[in-house]
């Protein structure tokens, strides 16, 4: 093989490798310029119990920069308007295929009034109710169940639920409700179709 070749074959690698590794594409906080949290959140101990999946029903974004925007908006909505301490999420997901990281997990959402205990709180950035999320933005989903397990951020048997099955909301949306029925982990707890 020359050189040019298996320079070429290294590259194709390293872009493969970092594709598999969820944690790759995680945008901290620092890089989408968070806000610190204004005041004390609960704690939770970790492994969590259940993933919640959400959608943040404004504004899809499928770049870099607009994802980091619409995230950096929210986090300033909830925080002034809302009163929360922080993003009520645990991480966010763009049309992109990128994840971003917003509240601690080993700290309580703010999602579900009264159900955001032993919850990992995941929001898809748009709104799903007539079309699913982008293959990209599911597969990064997926990728960071997998990867929040191997962290110790969710049990091993974690239930995976909608939004919708713990507060009187239509999020995640319709289409992705639909979508997330076939996961792994799917529990039907509070099932509303």
């Amino acid at each position: 093989m020359s050189s040019a070749w298996q320079a070429l074959f290294l590259v194709v690698a390293a872009f493969t490798a970092a594709d598999a590794d969820p944690s790759q594409s995680i945008v901290p906080r620092a890089d989408w310029h968070a806000r610190p949290p204004s005041g004390p959140m609960t704690a939770m101990s970790l492994p969590l119990g259940r993933a919640v999946i959400a959608h943040t029903a404004g504004r899809s974004c499928t770049d870099d920069q607009s994802c980091a925007d619409q995230v950096a908006s929210i986090q300033t909505y909830q925080m002034i308007r809302l009163k929360y301490s922080d993003i009520s999420y645990h991480y966010l997901v763009g049309g992109n295929g990128r994840v971003y990281e917003a509240r601690s997990p080993s700290q309580q959402g703010a999602i579900a009034a009264g159900n955001n205990a032993n919850s990992l709180a995941i929001a898809f950035i748009g709104n799903f109710d007539l079309e699913s999320p982008t293959d990209a933005a599911l597969a990064a989903a997926q990728s960071l169940l997998e990867h929040a397990v191997s962290q110790g951020e969710l049990a091993q048997n974690y239930d995976l639920l909608g939004h919708r099955q713990l507060s009187a909301t239509k999020s995640p949306g319709d289409a992705l409700y639909t979508v997330i029925k076939s996961w792994p982990h799917w529990s039907n707890v509070g099932d509303v179709a």
